[in-house]
């Protein structure tokens, strides 16, 4: 071999890089991940929140894309060494409780919806201006981009601080995306959910100048039934994860039960009915496989960490990893908190068959009685708790015996509606009665 053999080149093409950067990522969790960025720069300015003041605006036509911001901007020394890398450098800071933690969010976006982007944010003491076109760069061996920026002793007001992000043109793909009403509805209602967290303490976030809203969740409770709510911390300080589980029932719909699971205040999991969340587990919490009797069902889990690399989210934000050390101490908590709930609604069912011949049961009437109470005002419980049935009493009088048939159902409600009942036990009764004064010798 000589001395100095030749090295071969297996530096990626920019070409392959953009190609697979984007291919794993759907258009919304995409634009979403842009304003993962707007929310840690509101918690950089104001920590965890109020955001009143702070703002997002997203505008999207058939032309252009275009996201701005005031929420503190990006300062000229993480623009130039940091904000840009494919990656997160280990040398960068991180934002407390951030939900940026990867490094690609942005620029897998920019790449995704077009073929030219501007970049333009003005903080505190500097400004910068960076303007791309993603078909020409392609094709550059550099990996470096174009880049106009300046410093300023002077402070910018607060209120001026910020970023917009323009893409133009669009692929054509996402500009016939964004001209449908259906894909601007499901953006909406996708950011709402995701970041109703950040909403929800002021930040206003608006889509082609509608604002969006937020419902927070809210658990089924009153004195006779109150949710699970269990609160620990993993790993330890100072880089603890902090976990707060919610655990019980809500409104019936088959849609909306299931697990929601937060990391840093962005939603990453939504009504979750699979084995990622405990659905069908085996051994020593067995959970049986989701099914409508379940309609009720609802489970919160908020992780929050300074650290956002040790929240068990996948790259994407939209789902954990079942790997993750953390996901699975918090995935066994989930099914002990769980279990009783199912218990519960286990037993409702069977309530609810009974329902018709005994008229309603304590479990039903102790679920009518309950108010829907936002999480954060549910009471600390271990467990999920309800009213255990009491035990009917023990007729007094003549010793009784029961009698049970079965007849068709055309039948007993033809007899239902001539003697006014409202229940088969009532059927059977007044039957027995009418035939007994009739028939039998009382004397």
């Amino acid at each position: 071999m000589p001395p100095n053999p030749p090295l071969i080149d297996a530096s990626p093409t920019k070409e392959f890089f953009i190609e697979m950067l984007t291919r794993d990522i759907e258009l919304i969790p995409a634009i979403i991940d842009l304003v993962d960025n707007c929310v840690d720069g509101a918690r950089r300015l104001k920590a965890d929140g109020p955001y009143e003041g702070l703002h997002v605006r997203l505008t999207i036509t058939p032309t252009a894309f275009v996201i701005g911001d005031n929420c503190g901007g990006i300062d000229l020394e993480t623009a130039t060494k940091y904000a840009f890398r494919f990656g997160r450098p280990g040398k960068m800071a991180p934002t407390a409780h951030s939900i940026g933690q990867f490094g690609v969010g942005m620029k897998r976006a920019l790449f995704k919806l077009g073929t030219a982007f501007t970049v333009r944010s003005t903080a505190e003491h500097s400004t910068f201006a960076l303007a791309v076109d993603v078909s020409k760069w392609s094709k550059e061996d550099s990996w470096q981009l174009p880049f106009e920026g300046s410093s300023s002793a002077k402070a910018t007001p607060v209120a001026k601080r910020g970023t917009t992000i323009t893409v133009d043109p669009l692929h054509p793909t996402i500009a016939a995306d964004f001209a449908l009403e259906t894909f601007q509805s499901n953006l909406r209602e996708e950011i709402e959910r995701a970041h109703q967290d950040a909403i929800s303490k002021g930040l206003a976030i608006t889509l082609n100048r509608t604002p969006l809203h937020v419902n927070l969740g809210t658990l089924l409770q009153s004195a006779a039934i109150r949710p699970a709510r269990r609160e620990f911390s993993l790993n330890g300080a100072p880089d603890s994860v902090d976990v707060t589980i919610y655990c019980g029932i809500g409104e019936s719909s088959p849609r909306d039960a299931g697990w929601y699971v937060f990391c840093n205040g962005r939603l990453v999991m939504e009504a979750d009915q699979t084995s990622a969340t405990g659905w069908g587990a085996r051994g020593g919490q067995a959970i049986p496989s989701y099914h409508n009797q379940f309609a009720t069902f609802r489970g919160y889990v908020f992780m929050e960490s300074n650290d956002a690399g040790r929240l068990p989210w996948n790259t994407t934000k939209t789902g954990v990893d079942a790997d993750s050390e953390v996901f699975r101490s918090v995935r066994l908590e989930m099914l002990q908190v769980m279990r009783p709930v199912i218990d519960f609604l286990n037993r409702l069912d069977a309530e609810n068959d009974r329902e018709e011949e005994e008229g309603p049961g304590p479990l039903t009437v102790a679920v009518e009685s309950a108010k829907p109470v936002p999480l954060a005002e549910t009471k600390p419980s271990v467990a999920f708790t309800w009213p255990e049935p009491k035990a009917k009493p023990k007729p007094s009088g003549p010793k009784t015996g029961r009698i049970q048939y079965d007849k068709p159902v055309s039948q007993i409600n033809a007899v239902k509606a001539v003697l006014g009942a409202t229940t088969y036990v009532e059927v059977g009764q007044r039957t027995f009665d009418y035939f007994y004064e009739a028939e039998c010798d009382d004397t």
